[in-house]
């Protein structure tokens, strides 16, 4: 039976002797409670605080977390390591073992990696062969087989070819019998004898692991390695895992290890907030955790949401009512009792329908400062203000394009820059912005993403030219122009810079300057639906849809957030009917704990409506009807005596 405490309460040295498996769901002030414990332990606990070689690692899920926790403990921070799971096994396993990393890779899968250069990780959000010729890769698998049949694989499926996971989890014993080759995972496209070759490639040359292999190996070299064990044990005393329902089981493998001796373990966690079961995560990984060793385990619950209203609150509470473990009480904090009044009011409002008076709604919604959360995005875009139902159509098609392959596009279009069209449009917006506000700074940032900028060699004649190139593009555009392709502004730039008149500008951007749209590795239908974005939207993708403070967003994407107006709009998948599950079904009985997809659904469902503070929306599908919900949160009610108003508009 878990203790119920607060998000101030403090461990004791005793409690601190113990693991411990916090119970903690949405609001509830589980980083509040993680900084404060922490601060404490680095300030007054004698095995920090007397230490400066000891410290307290807290691993959490996203490297906005990561951040977060960094800000919030400020000057506590040079005692403590903040990371990701995947970022703490990189700089305190791989990095630091590296001989032990090539041994298990030369015994477990006869691929000799030399010392030269240290193997790290993939870059998040590319491919692991990202920059790598496909003609070398090609080259070295000639070498090792001698054999002489032209190739023409994919570096997507290449770099796919990694360390079966499953199979090591499944029996460690038998993976380890099996042969070289048969410990990968490969696509049946690649032959068997490419198999090994393409990974001795990216292991040896390229030298980088992927995401699953960073936790295989991490793992496999604090096993065998009793010394990095204890070195690991004896530099963190305490380790705190923040969102431990989003972990898999080779992450809680590796935890277990580590705690089975000296270090102190606590996780926290919400069994309803378990959506990444693609990544391996299962709520029972949280339930059911159990530490062997020397250290009991105590468990604690902490039931205050300080986020969310009563109405929110308790909604949530009837979407979990299958999880005894929490059950919410608002303790949300207000000025005063004019402001508490005003905003308890407030009901859960149902919208009903594709009408244009519940398109109208969920538009002021979002013009009001609400966001819009949804399963996919291809759900999102339909929501995008402003847009017409193709260029809707367009954007689907264009994200979908990415949907098996290791580029994230919108990961692409908020960061990186690597997709050839996606540098394209930057650049492009970037000199309109530049020419509409008259920020020159803007011009150059946008030619910066092709060139190297020698600021010497802007002259006035260099500004003038530019100027009127702009003029040229841009007249009469605005960011709800329709009327103009943006590809073809890209295209009308190409041809205009050209034009003898603009040869000065040569002096800065080089010979030959031009911005390409695409490349060769683009398909015929991308290339099709790109060419179709209007100006419009393609600035709406860019500057409001995947940008910082979106309104548009997947539920996976909002994990962690919270706005004060949320409209949730999630249904099951019909497409291939694999959750095998209705909204009614899901209304009248929700069900969250398994690992069924049906209950993953009723967990985002959760998430999603949890991130409300004052004003829940839900949108749901036409012919939906609201007896259905009449019925379901009546019983409820009766059952629980929590009481839910609701509207449905």
């Amino acid at each position: 039976m878990a203790v119920e405490i607060t998000s101030s309460d403090i461990f004791t040295p005793g409690q601190l002797t113990m693991h411990s498996k916090i119970f903690a769901g949405p609001g509830a002030g589980k980083t509040h409670f993680l900084v404060e414990n922490v601060k404490n332990i680095v300030t007054t606990h004698p095995y920090v605080a007397n230490s400066r070689a000891r410290k307290v690692l807290c691993i959490t899920y996203t490297n906005a977390a990561v951040d977060e926790i960094v800000r919030r403990l400020d000057r506590y921070s040079d005692s403590v390591e903040i990371h990701t799971i995947h970022g703490f096994i990189i700089e305190h396993i791989i990095k630091p073992f590296q001989q032990n990393l090539r041994e298990i890779i030369s015994e477990e899968f006869g691929i000799a990696v030399d010392g030269k250069g240290k193997i790290t990780s993939q870059v998040e959000g590319l491919g692991i062969l990202h920059g790598v010729d496909k003609a070398e890769i090609f080259k070295y698998i000639a070498d090792k087989t001698a054999e002489t049949a032209e190739l023409s694989y994919s570096k997507k499926i290449m770099g796919d070819v990694q360390v079966n996971i499953a199979d090591y989890l499944q029996d460690a014993v038998s993976f380890a019998a099996k042969k070289a080759d048969e410990k990968l995972t490969a696509s049946s496209k690649i032959a068997d004898t490419h198999i090994l070759p393409v990974k001795a490639y990216i292991w040896s040359v390229v030298k980088k692991l992927t995401h699953d292999e960073i936790l295989y190996f991490g793992y496999r070299i604090l096993e065998r390695n009793h010394t990095a064990l204890y070195a690991t044990r004896v530099k963190f005393p305490f380790i705190f895992v923040d969102e431990f329902q989003d972990t898999n089981p080779l992450q809680t493998m590796l935890i277990k290890l580590i705690g089975a001796k000296s270090t102190t373990i606590g996780i926290i966690g919400d069994i309803a907030q378990s959506i990444y079961s693609f990544q391996g995560a299962k709520p029972s990984q949280f339930a059911d955790f159990a530490m062997n060793g020397e250290r009991e385990l105590a468990q604690y619950v902490i039931n205050d949401n300080r986020r969310s209203t009563a109405n929110i609150v308790n909604f949530c509470n009837y979407l979990r009512q299958s999880d005894s473990n929490v059950s919410q009480c608002s303790r949300k904090p207000y000025p005063d009792d004019a402001a508490k009044l005003k905003t308890e009011a407030k009901k859960v409002h149902f919208i009903i329908g594709e009408s244009d008076i519940a398109k109208s709604q969920i538009a002021e919604i979002i013009a009001d400062g609400g966001v819009v959360l949804t399963r996919t995005w291809a759900a999102a875009f339909s929501y995008i203000r402003g847009i017409t139902p193709g260029q809707v159509d367009c954007l689907k098609k264009i994200y979908n394009s990415y949907y098996t392959s290791p580029i994230d596009i919108r990961r692409d279009i908020e960061e990186h820059n690597f997709v050839t069209w996606v540098k394209a449009f930057k650049c492009i917006f970037g000199l309109w912005n530049g020419y509409r506000t008259g920020a020159f700074i803007d011009v150059l940032k946008a030619f910066s993403i092709y060139v190297d900028i020698n600021y010497k060699k802007i002259t006035p004649k260099f500004i003038s030219l530019i100027k009127k190139l702009s003029e040229n593009l841009f007249a009469g555009l605005n960011e709800n122009t329709t009327d103009k392709i943006t590809a073809h502004v890209i295209e009308n730039f190409n041809e205009q810079i050209k034009d003898e008149q603009y040869s000065k500008l040569i002096d800065v951007l080089g010979t030959g300057f031009k911005i390409p749209i695409f490349d060769d590795a683009d398909k015929d239908d991308l290339k099709a639906n790109v060419l179709s974005l209007n100006w419009q939207t393609s600035y709406k993708l860019f500057t409001e849809v995947f940008s910082a403070g979106s309104k548009y967003m997947t539920v996976h994407q909002a994990k962690g957030l919270e706005w004060e107006k949320v409209v949730v709009s999630l249904t099951p998948n019909k497409a291939s009917n694999k959750d095998n599950i209705t909204l009614d079904v899901m209304y009248n009985n929700p069900c969250l704990l398994e690992e069924q997809a049906a209950q993953e659904f009723t967990r985002m469902y959760y998430v999603a409506c949890s991130r409300a503070k004052e004003d829940l929306y839900i949108h749901l599908p036409n012919g939906f009807s609201s007896s259905v919900m009449d019925n379901a949160i009546g019983a409820f009610t009766e059952k629980s005596g929590q009481r839910i108003e609701y509207e449905i508009i």
